[in-house]
C-alpha cells in the first residue's frame, strides 16, 4: 500500500536527518576533492584553460568560492548534528531553505563571473556541472518535491543567467562565444528539469521503499507479540528462520498437571476458573521463561515446556530441574498467600532426543515437540499420583543436574506404558 510523503513515522525521521548527515558530507568531500583539483590544475597542468576562463583572477574568485561554500556546509553538518542529538529530527522548513541556498551558490558564482569577466564562456564553465551534481545528490533527501525544487530552481536560475549572458552584459569579443546560440543553451534547462524528474522518481521509490520495510517491520512485531501469546518468542523466531523443517536434537522436556483441577472446575463459575487459571500460570511461566525454557503447550490443567529447544543449551537438563523446584515453592507460596486455594502440582523431567518442526497440512500448522523424550516425560508425570509426589525425574536427568538442597529418593526402574524398556525413576524432596 503506497503511502503519502507527507505520513512520516517516527522511523522515517531518523532516516530522513541520518540521510541529511551523510548527503552533507559527502557534499564537503567532493568540495574538498574539488578544491584540490582546482589547484593543481591551475599551479602544475593546463595554463591554457586557466587563460581561457580569465587567469589569476578568475582561478582566486573560484578558489574563494570553494572555501565558502565548504564552510557553509560544515555549519549546515553542525546544525543537523545537534538537530540530531537533541531532536532526533531536521525540520522541512530547514530543508526546503538549505536546498534554495545551496543550489543558488553556482548560480553566484557564474553571475559574479560575468559581470565582472564579461566573459560568455562562463554560462558554459564547469560550475554548471555543479547543477546536475546537486541533482543527484538530492535524491538523498528521501523526498521527491527536494528533487524537484533543486530542479526546477536550478533551470530558472541558469535561464536567467543565460538570458542576462547573451542580452545584457557586455561581452569582451576576443572570448566571445557567439558559435553557441542562446536556444542552444535554454535547452539545458529542459535537461535541468528531466534530471530532476528522474531524481524525483528515484527518490520516491526509495522514500517507497523504506516505508515499507518499516511496514513489514511493524507488522513483524505486531506479528511476534500476537503469536507470543500463543507460543514463545524463541519459537517464534525458530518458526521463521528454519521454515518449520523437522529437526532432531536433544532436549529435556517438562510436564506439569494440576491435582484436583477437574473437581475445582466442576464447583466454581468460569470467571473464577479463569482468574485461578491466571494466577498459577502466570508464575509459573515467569519461571519457566528465566530459565530459558520454552512453553509448548498450555492445556486447560497443565503445561508442557522444554529446554535446549529450539535455542540450543548444553544446561538444558539443570535448567529444568531448577526451574520445577521453583515452580514447586512458588506454588505452596501462592498458596500460604491466599492468592490461590490449595493446590498441588505433579511434575515430570525427561532428558531424550525430540523431533521438532510444524506439523498439520497446507491450511493448518503447528510447530510441535515429538519424541519418545515427551511420551516419558509425561508418563513420569502420572507417577506422581503412585507415589503421592509433585516431582520425579528420571536417570537421564539425576546425572546431569546440580541437586542443592533437594533430596533424590531412588524410586528403581518403572516400566513405562507403551514402552519396551524400564526407566529408573528419582523422587525430589523438595
Amino acid at each position: 500500500m503506497k503511502r503519502s510523503p507527507l505520513i512520516i513515522y517516527p522511523e522515517f525521521e531518523k532516516e530522513i536527518v541520518h540521510s541529511e548527515y551523510q548527503r552533507t558530507k559527502l557534499i564537503i568531500g567532493i568540495s574538498a576533492v574539488a578544491f584540490v583539483v582546482v589547484n593543481v590544475n591551475y599551479l602544475f597542468l593546463d595554463h591554457a584553460s586557466s587563460a581561457f576562463y580569465g587567469g589569476f583572477a578568475s582561478y582566486y574568485r573560484v578558489v574563494a568560492w570553494l572555501v565558502l561554500f565548504g564552510v557553509y556546509e560544515f555549519i549546515v553538518l553542525q546544525w543537523i548534528t545537534f538537530q540530531r542529538n537533541r531532536y532526533g529530527r531536521v525540520t522541512e522548513g530547514f530543508r526546503f531553505v538549505h536546498t534554495l541556498i545551496e543550489i543558488t551558490f553556482p548560480t553566484v558564482l557564474m553571475l559574479y563571473m560575468l559581470h565582472t569577466a564579461h566573459l560568455l564562456s562562463f554560462v558554459d564553465s564547469p560550475a554548471f556541472v555543479v547543477y546536475f551534481l546537486f541533482i543527484i545528490i538530492s535524491v538523498l533527501h528521501l523526498d521527491p518535491r527536494l528533487s524537484m525544487l533543486t530542479a526546477v530552481v536550478a533551470a530558472i536560475e541558469y535561464a536567467a543567467l543565460i538570458y542576462y549572458a547573451y542580452s545584457l552584459m557586455e561581452r569582451d569579443s576576443t572570448h566571445d562565444l557567439e558559435y553557441l546560440p542562446a536556444n542552444s543553451m535554454y535547452l539545458r534547462c529542459v535537461l535541468l528539469v528531466v534530471s530532476g524528474l528522474a531524481a524525483g522518481y528515484v527518490a520516491r521509490e526509495m522514500q517507497r521503499r523504506i516505508h515499507l520495510s518499516f511496514d513489514l517491520q511493524r507488522a513483524k512485531s505486531d506479528m511476534e507479540v500476537l503469536f507470543g501469546q500463543q507460543v514463545s518468542r524463541e519459537v517464534f523466531s525458530a518458526l521463521i528462520k528454519e521454515q518449520g523443517k523437522a529437526r532432531k536434537q536433544e532436549a529435556t522436556v517438562l510436564a506439569l498437571d494440576l491435582r484436583n483441577f477437574t473437581s475445582f472446575a466442576e464447583t466454581h463459575s468460569p470467571d473464577e476458573i479463569m482468574d485461578f487459571q491466571n494466577k498459577i500460570f502466570g508464575p509459573i511461566i515467569d519461571i519457566i521463561n528465566q530459565h530459558q525454557g520454552i512453553v509448548n503447550q498450555i492445556l486447560g490443567d497443565g503445561i508442557m515446556a522444554t529446554f535446549g529447544t529450539p535455542v540450543e543449551n548444553p544446561l538444558h537438563p539443570d535448567m529444568a530441574f531448577q526451574a520445577a523446584l521453583e515452580i514447586v515453592y512458588k506454588v505452596r507460596a501462592l498458596y500460604k498467600e491466599g492468592t490461590i486455594p490449595e493446590t498441588r502440582v505433579g511434575i515430570g523431567i525427561h532428558t531424550g532426543d525430540v523431533i521438532t518442526g510444524n506439523i498439520g497440512n497446507e491450511h493448518r500448522k503447528q510447530y510441535s515437540i515429538s519424541g519418545s523424550a515427551v511420551i516419558i516425560a509425561f508418563r513420569v508425570e502420572q507417577m506422581n499420583k503412585q507415589f503421592q509426589s509433585e516431582l520425579l525425574i528420571t536417570d537421564a536427568v539425576k546425572d546431569r543436574i546440580v541437586v542443592g538442597k533437594a533430596t533424590l529418593i531412588p524410586l528403581g526402574k518403572q516400566l513405562m506404558k507403551g514402552f519396551g524398556n524400564e526407566v529408573e525413576i528419582f523422587r525430589v524432596q523438595a
